[in-house]
């Protein structure tokens, strides 16, 4: 059995994605993986891939977006851990075996994450600030402790990802997903940490290559909201969002089910967090 499961959601990637699993193949990981990737409605669809060498499965979908394609990947997962990993990325040797030792004292963590051919650009984890703006976080001199976990690379153990009900299926096609399990983790008990000796580079693009459009990762931001704040931080999002109450009662059933399953569980509120971690929401 692996040690790790890798998935890798791909949505129209052309040739990032056949150039992340190469540069995953030549670089020394540190731990035994398995790859599920998972083509979500590509078009056209993700042709052979070359594995050389490595444990690879291929999963069709028909555009779930990004919270509903990392699902479907982890329910094919054998490992007690899974990495959820972007369709471009570049990986520096012993990436995952750092994050796999970290695990014995986190629940879920992310490497230094460099932005690709600008190794000075680099960050560990992310905080927001009083827009819900991500504010990328300085890397730690050691694992630390993070509020936010980036979903472009983020190992989490498989029985505390399942325990959270995984990505919220609800959020499409893309955006705030990372955030959100990140607050499910935090809230039902978990610790999400950020590790400095693991280091992978991220292609930044200015723009996604299917359609996202503004009111949708809005709308994500707001359920988000929906699922895992009291009332007045609630409020004070609707109001930022422009969102009226026809707007957010809505959203607040739709998410009901997964808030309500979460709750159940809950240990921390988001009074605990935003404390935590002096988030100025």
């Amino acid at each position: 059995m692996p040690q790790i499961s890798v998935v890798i959601p791909a949505r129209n990637e052309g040739e990032l994605l056949p150039a992340t699993l190469r540069s995953m193949a030549a670089t020394p990981a540190g731990a035994s993986f398995e790859i599920v990737v998972v083509d979500d409605g590509s078009r056209p669809p993700v042709g052979a891939l070359d594995g050389r060498g490595l444990s690879l499965r291929v999963l069709r979908t028909a555009g779930e977006g990004v919270a509903g394609a990392r699902n479907r990947g982890a329910a094919l997962c054998r490992g007690p851990a899974i990495c959820f990993c972007d369709a471009h990325l570049e990986f520096q040797p012993g990436w995952l075996g750092s994050m796999r030792d970290a695990l014995a004292s986190y629940d879920a963590v992310c490497p230094a994450i460099e932005a690709a051919g600008q190794p000075d650009r680099v960050g560990a984890g992310f905080a927001w600030d009083d827009s819900y703006a991500v504010r990328w976080l300085p890397v730690p001199a050691a694992p630390a402790e993070v509020p936010f976990l980036p979903g472009g690379c983020v190992l989490v153990r498989r029985d505390a990802f399942r325990s959270v009900g995984g990505f919220d299926g609800g959020l499409v096609p893309w955006g705030h997903e990372d955030a959100e399990l990140s607050w499910a983790l935090w809230l039902s008990g978990f610790r999400c940490g950020a590790v400095p000796g693991s280091r992978v580079a991220h292609r930044f693009r200015a723009r996604h290559p299917y359609p996202v459009l503004l009111p949708e990762v809005r709308r994500n931001l707001l359920r988000l909201g929906c699922v895992h704040f009291g009332a007045r931080r609630l409020a004070r999002l609707a109001a930022w969002l422009g969102a009226g109450a026809a707007a957010v009662g809505q959203v607040q059933a739709e998410s009901r089910p997964r808030r309500d399953a979460l709750l159940r569980i809950r240990r921390r509120d988001d009074d605990w967090l935003c404390a935590r971690f002096g988030l100025p929401i």
